[in-house]
């Protein structure tokens, strides 16, 4: 396993001197995200409530019922940013991930020395299908930008999937998606729960009823919020 990691790994350098990284957003070679492209994104970021879309800052409208105490959303998934996150999910560029993990260190601001980051689970089709775990790649990569620990407090318990359904077949399908696992040992918090698309809020919401059971404060972050047609 450890040989083939180190072949990836060297193709992946030659791989970028024979065909160098063209900005998602401009086409300028370097980087799959340049610098003025990046800036554009943090620089229009998402307020509102991740269930219902009403402005909103740091968390969801009183109205919801949700174990999110506050929320972070880096833009809205339109332009450069979709173009990014579609190029780390179904075009297996892993490069994304860098700069997706770029925008979450740029835009979220100090956390606590004590807060643990968690990923949402992905689905194990998914995973196989593009060769590696996006949402883990991009959290592993802001938690050492953040020097904060990561821990796996959820597992899958289902394979659903929710591209092709609605909004209340999202939220079922989200109640019974992940079980807590590992809880010992954990910081004074809060857990920083990381996704990648927030759509209608079921997963996150699920998942955050779940980490709130450990006693401490759940927060929210994302890289996108896209409205459920």
């Amino acid at each position: 396993m450890g040989g083939k990691n180190v072949k990836n790994t060297i193709v992946e350098r030659v791989l970028q001197i024979v065909a160098p990284h063209l900005c998602f957003g401009c086409g300028k070679i370097g980087a799959v995200l340049c610098h003025d492209c990046k800036y554009n994104i943090i620089d229009e970021p998402f307020w509102g409530c991740i269930v219902c879309g009403k402005p909103k800052r740091e968390g969801v409208c009183t109205e919801h019922e949700t174990s999110i105490e506050k929320t972070f959303v880096v833009s809205q998934r339109i332009g450069t940013l979709e173009t990014l996150i579609n190029g780390l999910k179904f075009h297996n560029n892993k490069a994304a991930a860098q700069a997706c993990a770029e925008l979450l260190h740029e835009s979220l601001p100090i956390l606590p020395s004590s807060a643990t980051i968690v990923v949402v689970p992905t689905v194990r089709s998914h995973i196989r299908q593009r060769g590696y775990d996006h949402i883990d790649l991009i959290a592993r990569q802001f938690a050492a930008m953040r020097g904060l620990p990561i821990r796996y407090l959820l597992r899958r318990a289902t394979t659903d999937v929710q591209h092709l359904v609605g909004r209340e077949e999202r939220r079922t399908q989200a109640d019974r998606a992940f079980e807590l696992v590992e809880t010992d040992d954990l910081s004074m918090g809060p857990i920083l729960l990381i996704d990648d698309i927030i759509t209608t809020a079921a997963t996150v919401t699920a998942a955050s009823k779940l980490l709130s059971q450990t006693g401490l404060p759940v927060w929210v972050a994302a890289l996108a919020y896209q409205p459920l047609d």
